[in-house]
């Protein structure tokens, strides 16, 4: 009787402990979910657009040009904040360049423009109403040309069928943000894209490398 008593004893307090594990386990996983879920509302998705205004020697070879971008902002802390951004930029060119190719060179101008960025941001000032940030991205602009790849047969999924320069892009920004109810925000953005397209080996006139891009993007 004893001994049916110790192991009754036994089983229970194993069935209590399993019991705790698993309930621990279910708190910590119901604890990181809802951890993740709160962090995933502090994420700002915004949707705007803005102007591509070439200076200097880009001007020659480019007009303002419309720009669409989208955004996604990641907090990291209540000051600083980590955003990627792509921008879609429908190139007005006025004059082409030569672009160099291994059998020969040909005259080439811009039919689309791809900016992918990623932006280190800090908040400079803040209010319930309005918040100022200063921003760098560092990234890529990637012109891709009306000029035909010589080597392109559609076998191989990597080769372009239209040639592209791919420049590392550098963008300084500055944002006014301001707040409305309902987590909607209106921002009104001025940055300054530099890619110094001239690269050794496709594109080897200077065409310009600085534009400016006044922006305005919203967010719900």
């Amino acid at each position: 009787m004893k001994k049916l008593i110790i192991v009754s004893v036994l089983c229970f307090v194993f069935q209590t402990i399993t019991a705790q594990e698993k309930s621990m386990e279910v708190k910590s996983s119901n604890e990181y979910y809802s951890g993740y879920s709160d962090y995933f509302k502090t994420v700002t998705f915004k949707i705007g657009g803005g102007v591509l205004l070439p200076q200097g020697d880009l001007k020659t070879y480019f007009g303002a040009s419309p720009v669409i971008e989208l955004s996604l902002d990641f907090p990291v802390t209540k000051t600083k904040s980590l955003e990627l951004a792509l921008q879609f930029v429908i190139p007005d060119q006025k004059q082409s360049f030569q672009y160099v190719r291994a059998v020969d060179t040909v005259n080439a101008k811009a039919s689309f423009i791809f900016n992918p960025t990623l932006r280190f941001k800090k908040n400079l000032s803040r209010s319930k109403v309005s918040q100022f940030y200063l921003g760098i991205g560092l990234g890529a602009s990637v012109i891709k040309t009306d000029a035909r790849n010589p080597f392109y047969t559609g076998n191989n999924y990597e080769d372009e069928k239209y040639e592209v320069i791919t420049a590392f892009l550098v963008s300084p920004t500055l944002d006014y943000v301001k707040k409305f109810r309902n987590n909607e925000e209106l921002t009104f953005s001025l940055g300054l894209n530099y890619s110094p397209y001239k690269i050794e080996g496709s594109l080897q006139e200077n065409i310009g490398s600085i534009a400016l891009l006044p922006k305005i993007m919203y967010s719900f």
